[in-house]
């Protein structure tokens, strides 16, 4: 399998854990496959980057299957966002927040993960991607 290594760059905005992790799994296999990831936390996303804190918040899309996804979380089967966050950074993954997103959500900078690189807005980071794949979840 070939790739032609054009960096991604996905923007997370939904708060659902299913779309979270599936972003993830994205960026696991695209950091796999040697591409460099960037990775944009905005509004509800943003708030699984916050230290201590645990999320498992679905839509209403993902709440039909809420026992289904508990049961396997529990079962090991599906990680916790946090234990992805620590691969992908491991792996190269650069983590940036939107600063009006923290303003909204009254989330300050020390209060984030250390795996954040920065802080920014949204034209800063569109600037940043260059000729990335741009992925909105």
């Amino acid at each position: 399998m070939e790739t032609d290594k054009e960096g991604l760059s996905i923007i997370f905005h939904s708060g659902s854990y299913d779309r979270i992790y599936h972003g993830f799994s994205i960026v696991l296999v695209a950091l796999a496959l040697g591409r460099e990831v960037r990775c944009f936390f905005t509004y509800w996303a943003l708030e699984y980057l916050v230290k201590g804190k645990s999320m498992f918040q679905l839509n209403e899309e993902g709440q039909t299957h809420r026992k289904l996804l508990e049961d396997h979380m529990r079962k090991g089967h599906i990680q916790e966002i946090s234990e992805l966050l620590t691969q992908a950074k491991a792996m190269g993954a650069k983590f940036y927040v939107c600063t009006n997103s923290m303003g909204l959500l009254n989330i300050s900078r020390n209060e984030l993960v250390n795996e954040v690189d920065k802080s920014m807005g949204l034209t800063t980071f569109l600037a940043e991607t260059g000729q990335d794949q741009i992925l909105f979840i």
